[in-house]
């Protein structure tokens, strides 16, 4: 139970990683505007939250949140 736990909090925060990285570089090609980035950002967040139910993605989670950056 805890091996697959540890699993999802690691796939969690590396697929995390990989949007905010996807998402900045859109930013800075101008492919896209922050709010717009920060709005996918949100409307994302909650599909993958709803169809995984990923604990990590969950406010309040002890693994760090890399798209805080779009909120700030």
């Amino acid at each position: 139970m805890h091996d697959e736990a540890q699993t999802r909090e690691e796939w969690s925060a590396g697929f995390c990683s990989l949007m905010t990285s996807e998402l900045q570089q859109g930013i800075m090609r101008g492919l896209l505007t922050a709010a717009e980035a920060h709005q996918l950002t949100a409307r994302f967040l909650v599909l993958v939250e709803q169809a995984l139910d990923l604990p990590s993605l969950r406010p309040g989670s002890v693994t760090p949140n890399p798209w805080e950056w779009i909120a700030s």
